[in-house]
């Protein structure tokens, strides 16, 4: 075999090992991007779990805000009333008021907001102490509807707890009607024999 062709042969197995080294480099920077694009996947979907499994931790809403601040307290009191007869114009009609509370004292305060529909019956008290509002004695409210329809008067009572100042009102409603028309009376009240009181009625002339 000559020189050259010695050569040849050697300068084809050179060109043949370089190829293949340029293949074995390609394919594994392609198995590393692989890789590395795998990884990145990974924490990417790990990122998004998280972001996930925060937006589901829930949130406070406004009734969770609102029941945990204190607010005002709740008064321990408890008022019941009974309105007595029929309301008329122009009469006094008495409500039977019972403030109740395991605490005590209690202030109890009437109040008539329209003038022009009710007042007070004279000497009635608008503002009284309860030393033992547990035992439930009744307190007698009088008042002179001034008009027909539907009328008011508010009842509050207060009491002081550990959280403060505790007020309980009610507005008592009272139907009012009007008063009966009085018969007319023909003839003049007269003392008969017996002391009763009699009505004499005119004589009438017959033909």
């Amino acid at each position: 075999m000559s020189r050259r062709t010695r050569l040849v042969r050697l300068t084809n197995l050179v060109l043949s090992m370089n190829h293949q080294k340029r293949i074995t480099f390609s394919a594994l920077a392609a198995a590393y991007l692989s890789v590395c694009a795998c990884q990145g996947d990974t924490g990417s979907t790990s990122g998004d779990q998280q972001q996930a499994v925060d937006i589901s931790k829930p949130t406070p809403s406004m009734s969770d805000t609102t029941s945990a601040s204190p607010g005002k307290p709740t008064a321990p009191i408890s008022i019941s009333y009974e309105v007595i007869g029929n309301a008329i114009v122009g009469l006094p009609v008495s409500i039977n008021v019972v403030v109740t509370s395991d605490r005590g004292p209690v202030n109890v305060q009437y109040s008539i907001v329209d003038g022009s529909a009710l007042a007070f019956q004279s000497g009635q008290v608008e503002r009284l102490e309860i030393a033992d509002p547990a035992s439930g004695s009744v307190q007698q409210l009088s008042v002179v509807p001034q008009r027909e329809g539907r009328v008011y008067i508010n009842v509050s009572a207060e009491i002081q707890t550990p959280d403060g100042l505790a007020i309980r009102s009610i507005a008592i409603p009272i139907k009012v009607g009007n008063a009966p028309e009085k018969a007319t009376i023909n003839g003049a009240l007269v003392e008969g024999p017996g002391g009763e009181t009699v009505i004499s009625m005119p004589a009438q002339e017959s033909n």
